[in-house]
């Protein structure tokens, strides 16, 4: 019956990522270091606060846009942060949920959107989706883009130029003169600036440079999944122009209707008062260790952000070898194949305890010795 599907899903292929879901189902004491959320739980507070929510009725649909009190402490929180408040706000059903209805909004069949290589699949899939052309902008060795390469991608059919700081699956955080370059570069063909900013709590050198402010036409997407250990409860946000924002909430009522109600509730009650500094130095320190312990054969460069590493495969190994030697010892990582048009690299979670990632990076050198 594939005939009979629509072009656009026929050759669409499941995320590898979401695959090790059921991998791990399959294994004994697997060491995962594959997954993108965070390892602890969160916060009771904020547990208490959903349960009180739901005994209080907040079970019903919400506004489109989320609850008013939950925009305006997620524009004040940027305020703080960045100095700059958005012209508006929505609430999206996570990150993901913000993606899909920004993609939509802005890109018809033709139009041009520039992504980093590597970069987290799903940008691509949707923009294909949508039928936009992708063109990549190169982000190695170090993570940080050429400002010449940039200018020679964009031209008149552009029509979003895209960030995503700190990264995933690099875990680099771009300089501000790389975010200088990329807004510069849309605002000179009127293109628009989308920038995934869901990992902004975990920046462990300095503070985060961002397009906020920089330019009109900037379209910044957060969230609260990674920060607070809730990736299930799907709380997103998106802030922009009022005039593109209020396109992507007429197709969110006619897609995801709204946010969960009750988890809008808590965060709007909870989440802005909670200190999740703890966390992010834990982070900090796993990084360290990482870029202390792992082999020098991998080439780490040391992730500014996030809790990913992307390291170099050792030798002469795929991705796929890699990956697979790495099974046979319980390890489970994701080749970096499925982030990038190069098969050179494979991404690693840091999200783990203490023991893990000491298995993981014991796993991780064995194999260099193995490959190298």
């Amino acid at each position: 019956m594939k005939d009979r599907l629509a072009a656009r899903v026929r050759d669409l292929q499941p995320s590898g990522i979401r695959r090790a879901f059921e991998l791990i189902a399959t294994m004994d004491d697997p060491i995962n270091m594959s997954i993108g959320q965070a390892h602890y739980d969160p916060p009771p507070e904020l547990i208490e606060a959903a349960c009180r929510a739901m005994r209080g009725g907040a079970n019903r649909y919400t506004v489109t846009q989320g609850l008013p009190e939950l925009n305006e402490r997620i524009l004040a929180a940027l305020v703080e942060r960045s100095g700059h408040r958005p012209d508006a706000c929505f609430v999206t059903s996570g990150v993901s949920g913000g993606l899909m209805l920004s993609f939509l909004a802005l890109l018809d069949p033709g139009d041009v959107i520039l992504l980093p290589d590597p970069n987290f699949m799903m940008y691509r899939v949707l923009a294909e989706l949508c039928g936009a052309e992708v063109r990549y902008y190169d982000l190695y060795p170090h993570w940080q883009p050429d400002p010449a390469q940039i200018d020679e991608l964009v031209d008149e059919r552009t029509k979003i130029v895209f960030m995503n700081s700190p990264s995933n699956p690099t875990g680099g955080v771009l300089s501000q003169a790389a975010v200088d370059a990329l807004v510069r570069a849309a605002e000179r063909v009127g293109a628009f600036v989308v920038a995934d900013e869901i990992y902004d709590a975990f920046v462990f050198d300095g503070s985060l440079p961002s397009p906020l402010g920089a330019y009109d036409r900037v379209i910044q997407l957060g969230g609260f999944s990674k920060t607070y250990g809730i990736p299930g409860w799907r709380m997103g946000y998106a802030t922009g122009p009022a005039a593109i924002l209020d396109r992507m909430q007429t197709l969110q009522q006619f897609s995801f209707v709204c946010a969960p109600a009750p988890f809008q509730v808590a965060v709007a009650e909870v989440a802005f008062g909670l200190d999740m500094s703890e966390h992010v130095r834990d982070y900090r320190a796993k990084r360290d260790r990482l870029v202390a312990e792992l082999d020098p054969a991998f080439r780490l460069t040391p992730p500014g952000g996030a809790f990913y590493a992307f390291p170099g495969l050792p030798g002469r190994a795929t991705g796929k070898d890699f990956v697979e030697a790495a099974l046979a010892e319980q390890l489970i990582l994701v080749p970096g194949s499925g982030f990038s048009r190069r098969d050179t690299h494979f991404r690693l979670s840091f999200a783990v305890s203490d023991e893990d990632l000491g298995r993981g990076i014991s796993v991780l050198n064995r194999l260099a010795e193995q490959f190298t």
